[in-house]
């Protein structure tokens, strides 16, 4: 998952308005000329630092116009176009994205999010009273309430994985899932990266020990957060033996709100119902998902235009990037060092400038990072913390009003803190400064109702 890229080719983004410098290598993920170019792509929020970009990314500017261009075109033909162009755009998109991720179009249809996406597969199986399902303690929350709403209408039984916050093995999670299993369960839903602190879970190694012990299960993956996040395609996970598999574009794809997909292995298509009733089309056609109502095409139509921008900056370093801003923040020394050798940068004078100027939270000890470290492998941007003292939305308040730096308050039974989300529109500086901002509030161990100093 983490190697030291390859020099990239030289690349010409002449006429998509992308801001991309030309010569550079992919192992640069500490160098701010670089990535001061490529943030320049995207509007910034005035007045504070946005390190909360997890609920959705903003687009980059061009792509945004595009989205709006092709707005603008649905709207002066009107119902020309939904009548006579509208199939092939959606035909076309399908075809972009199919092919991006490594799929058959014939398995990939196109939601308006990663919920819709799931409550499809959750509310149109054919379930029996007693069927089992395997959940994750810390999957999203409207994917639980699908399924507690399922068991309640047709009496399927949950049972839930304990997922530990600091493996100590892929084994360890593995065995967590692997064990629930029963000749009665029938479908098992992996979180791929848990949104609460940016955890990824070994999807392949979990399907091919499940399927072992249970051939028939059905494999549903959650992939809001992993796709165009990670730096892999998604039939890796298909590939593996994963049946469905659902996500959002509008995340780290950069896609205007509003778009999601859903993969169905095409034998299981047969056999699941769509959400909103589509009797005129065939039972093994993948587009009986995508009954919707009038929608807004050119979302669909902009896909292209933000994987151009992904594959403009390339998998890898996108994510060595989004991986850097993260332990820069946490500010682990171990990491950073670990992090700077691997590729080669450790020795940079920018990137020891960097590492100079953050502290090492970890050696407080009321400061508690709830997301694991190491390996690299097990996550990217995402990582929530907490402060001993604070509560969650505490801790995210004062971070804005004392110090302008936005985040969200994670208030799970399990996962407690602020969970910080770097993007590509964020300096080195942003995270510099939010690791300072930390180190006050644990140092001083300021009481709530006392002055903090203000950033300057």
């Amino acid at each position: 998952m983490f190697s030291k890229p390859k020099p990239i080719q030289k690349k010409s983004n002449k006429g998509m308005g992308f801001f991309i410098p030309k010569k550079t290598v992919e192992s640069l993920p500490h160098s701010e000329s670089y990535w001061g170019v490529v943030a320049k792509n995207f509007n910034r929020p005035q007045g504070f630092i946005n390190l909360e970009n997890g609920y959705f990314s903003h687009q980059p500017i061009a792509t945004l116009d595009y989205h709006g261009e092709a707005e603008s075109r649905i709207n002066t033909q009107s119902s020309f176009f939904m009548r006579s162009e509208q199939s092939k755009a959606i035909e076309d998109a399908r075809n972009i994205f199919a092919g991006f991720q490594g799929w058959d179009v014939e398995e990939v249809a196109f939601t308006r999010n990663t919920t819709e996406s799931l409550n499809t597969i959750i509310m149109g199986t054919h379930w029996q009273l007693g069927d089992e399902v395997i959940i994750g303690d810390q999957d999203y929350g409207s994917m639980v309430e699908a399924f507690q709403q399922a068991a309640a209408r047709w009496g399927i039984v949950i049972k839930v994985a304990q997922i530990s916050l600091y493996p100590a093995s892929d084994q360890d999670i593995i065995q967590a899932y692997v064990q629930q299993i029963t000749a009665r369960t029938k479908m098992l839903h992996v979180t791929h990266m848990i949104n609460l602190n940016g955890h990824l879970i070994p999807v392949q190694a979990i399907v091919r020990e499940a399927k072992q012990k249970q051939p028939n299960l059905w494999v549903v993956v959650d992939a809001a957060h992993s796709l165009a996040h990670m730096p892999m395609n998604l039939s890796e996970l298909s590939n593996a033996g994963a049946d469905i598999i659902g996500g959002s574009l509008h995340k780290w794809l950069c896609n205007p709100i509003g778009v999601g997909f859903l993969y169905v292995k095409r034998s299981l298509i047969r056999e699941i119902w769509p959400l909103m009733g589509d009797i005129g089309m065939e039972k093994d056609n993948i587009r009986k998902y995508e009954h919707q109502g009038t929608r807004p095409i050119n979302s669909l139509q902009t896909i292209s235009k933000a994987i151009a921008f992904h594959q403009l900056l390339g998998a890898t370093s996108k994510y060595n990037r989004l991986l850097y801003l993260k332990l820069l923040w946490i500010g682990n020394k171990v990491a950073l060092e670990t992090f700077g050798k691997s590729l080669g940068i450790f020795s940079d004078p920018e990137y020891q400038q960097n590492m100079n100027a953050v502290h090492d939270l970890s050696n407080f000890d009321n400061f508690k990072l709830q997301s694991p470290l190491f390996p690299f492998s097990r996550g990217g941007a995402i990582a929530t913390a907490a402060i001993d003292g604070y509560t969650p939305t505490e801790l995210s308040s004062i971070l804005m009003t004392k110090f302008t730096i936005f985040t969200v308050g994670i208030n799970h039974p399990i996962v407690r803190g602020v969970r910080v989300t770097p993007h590509l529109s964020n300096a080195a500086a942003d995270c510099i400064a939010l690791n300072q901002a930390l180190t006050i509030l644990c140092k001083d161990l300021i009481p709530h109702n006392e002055s903090i100093p203000t950033k300057k």
